[in-house]
């Protein structure tokens, strides 16, 4: 069992990278090694007691850059690190090594976070010079190791460009694509089958699974939301820059000369991306790569759907059970960006019977979505009635007391930070309940 004695917890990868770094006497790059070898292990202290957390915990076999890292430190000192599957009042699950172990809540003093590893992937990438390729070498095996293979890749053609003879880099290539096509067809790319029965829930063994978005959809929901003035980590190919090069050859913003073809080979993928856009060429949008998360969907994921939705919304006596008409979310997964996407979909294009959008992007604290999750006394939209057991009382719960609630705020940011005009993404989506929900396609994107 991989037991954490030190003051940070350092990856075996980042301690090599943190070591080679002081062997070689870079005192700059050394404390840029420190730094980041600080921020990627140091652990963010949420509390001495354990919290039971509503509805479903975390999942264990969420995809890896989703998954927690968490230390539990025990009352006799003894410290753990792994991946946190699930915490309740009774005990907290770890898997380390690969294996499920289970630590009892009353013999544990503290559990913490780690940073999310897409934080201190970014932290170590900044600390790297560009053409050191032995540590960007040690950081393309730390990402591997993490199973993150987009990243991974991107990181050891970049090595590639830099030293086209490294024997290594076309090992690890080789390596890591290899890797890469295993976990792809071990997933299937399949969504598994939801459990026959919840102790809320009618039992229902013949219920589908509930339909979410592929990588591709996902992919290109995230090339329409990229701020240009703050663009995520992203990636496109040669055989792209060539295809647009030339099937947009008499635009203005395609060079004419050989010289000024060949550099866009070389352009940051950003202003590559904003060629495209001003081209409107559509269809190679999905042949962008984007690594990170754009900032808003970023805002999404944490501060709305992992904030309040997951949790009050899309629980199984609400939204996300067998009762919840028109309006349904996905729940398995919540940390993937399956879920978290699809929900985002559903938002996105749901209206009410009287045909108003869910999110009102032009006034966004008057959008239903908020106001139906006010106290009915405060709200603008009192939301409906939720039936308790046999048709008796009203279960349901607000999520803010008023729009003066921090994640009422939140989420205002959320939607501010969203790309305008609102694109209409050209995804073909239905999700499950008595009626689907189709895109409106009267509108087109003003500009994407």
């Amino acid at each position: 069992m991989d037991r954490w004695n030190g003051p940070t917890e350092v990856g075996p990868w980042e301690r090599i990278m943190v070591q080679t770094t002081r062997k070689r006497g870079a005192s700059r790059i050394a404390a840029g090694f420190w730094a980041f070898a600080a921020a990627a292990g140091l652990a963010i202290a949420l509390g001495t007691s354990i919290q039971p957390q509503p509805e479903e915990p975390p999942p264990s076999q969420a995809p890896a850059d989703e998954e927690v890292e968490a230390v539990v430190t025990l009352r006799d000192g003894q410290r753990y690190t792994g991946i946190l599957v699930s915490r309740d009042d009774k005990k907290i699950i770890l898997k380390i090594a690969g294996i499920n172990t289970t630590l009892k809540a009353n013999q544990v003093d503290r559990l913490q976070m780690l940073p999310p590893i897409n934080e201190r992937y970014r932290q170590m990438r900044a600390a790297i010079e560009d053409k050191d390729v032995e540590r960007l070498l040690l950081l393309v095996e730390w990402l591997r190791s993490k199973a993150q293979w987009d990243s991974a890749l991107l990181e050891v053609n970049h090595v590639l460009e830099v030293q086209a003879d490294s024997g290594e880099a076309l090992r690890l290539k080789d390596l890591i694509a290899a890797q890469k096509e295993l976990a792809n067809k071990a997933g299937g790319g399949k969504r598994p089958p939801p459990p026959k029965h919840k102790p809320d829930e009618a039992d229902n063994p013949e219920a589908p699974a509930f339909p979410l978005l592929s990588d591709h959809d996902i992919n290109l929901i995230k090339v329409f939301e990229v701020s240009l003035t703050d663009p995520p980590r992203m990636y496109i190919d040669r055989d792209t820059i060539k295809a647009m090069i030339e099937q947009h050859a008499g635009d203005p913003l395609i060079p004419a000369s050989p010289e000024g073809r060949d550099a866009l080979y070389r352009a940051n993928p950003a202003k590559l991306l904003d060629m495209m856009f001003k081209m409107q060429a559509r269809n190679l949008y999905d042949r962008v790569k984007v690594i990170d998360q754009p900032r808003s969907m970023k805002l999404f994921r944490e501060k709305v759907h992992r904030g309040w939705l997951q949790n009050s919304c899309a629980t199984s006596r609400c939204h996300g059970g067998p009762d919840a008409g028109r309006f349904m979310l996905a729940t398995d997964k919540p940390g993937s960006d399956a879920t978290v996407y699809t929900n985002f979909l559903i938002l996105e294009r749901f209206k009410l019977r009287d045909g108003k959008p869910l999110i009102n992007y032009e006034e966004p604290a008057k959008s239903p979505l908020l106001q139906m999750a006010i106290q009915n006394e405060r709200s603008l939209l009192k939301h409906p009635e939720v039936p308790g057991e046999q048709g008796r009382g009203n279960i349901y719960r607000p999520v803010f007391r008023s729009d003066e609630d921090a994640r009422f705020a939140d989420a205002i940011e959320w939607m501010k930070a969203m790309y305008r005009p609102r694109p209409v993404y050209p995804i073909e989506y239905t999700p499950p309940g008595p009626k689907g929900i189709e895109p409106d396609r009267k509108a087109e994107p003003a500009v994407r």
